[in-house]
């Protein structure tokens, strides 16, 4: 339902025909990654997550598109980018990502689990990867305290706040208002934005 919901939103701003690249970072299992490609076609979707995590969308769409052109973490690029249907990466990996190769941009629900200087990285990742007049989606928490990775108690690290976030100022905002599907099924608020990349 959310990958749905998030396809509506951009289908709204987007002409998703002429997508070609599109870059998300931190896909969870890879709903929306699977809804993407199986609705735009000649599609390269670049994935960045965790070792410990991009198992699960690699698991879920190699199965899912057993035909798929998929270039592995550990693996050499012996085809052009674009030869691949998916390209799994993990962070220490995203400097093989050349400037402006990108047309679509995503983040959800990652960044508000990344420390501040993570957020700045990527940040600067997308707006270099990104060509001019491409797009950027992300959707987080309107604020997220960190807690420590095995009590659960709060750590000494600033919260995350979806307002605090690198934004580039002179890039064109589309959307920017709290989530309506999120705000139906949890307490905590959860923004959406989508703007439109400026060089």
């Amino acid at each position: 339902v959310s990958a749905y919901y998030i396809y509506n939103i951009l289908n709204g701003y987007i002409e998703l025909g002429n997508i070609r690249t599109v870059l998300e970072i931190g896909a969870g299992n890879g709903t929306l990654a699977a809804l993407l490609h199986n609705k735009i076609k000649e599609l390269t979707y670049v994935i960045v997550d965790l070792p410990e995590t991009i198992c699960l969308s690699m698991v879920f769409l190699t199965e899912l598109f057993p035909e798929a052109k998929i270039l592995m973490p550990h693996e050499k690029m012996v085809h052009g980018f674009q030869e691949y249907d998916f390209i799994f990466l993990t962070p220490e990996q995203i400097n093989i990502l050349e400037d402006n190769c990108v047309d679509l941009a995503i983040n959800n629900y990652s960044f508000q689990e990344m420390s501040h200087a993570q957020i700045a990285e990527y940040f600067k990742l997308i707006q270099r990867c990104s060509k001019k007049g491409t797009y950027f989606y992300a959707s987080n928490r309107v604020e997220k305290i960190p807690s420590a990775p095995n009590d659960g108690k709060e750590t000494l690290e600033l919260p995350q706040r979806f307002f605090d976030y690198p934004w580039v100022r002179f890039n064109k905002v589309l959307v920017h208002e709290i989530c309506r599907l999120m705000r139906l099924v949890q307490l905590d608020n959860t923004y959406v934005h989508l703007e439109k990349i400026e060089k």
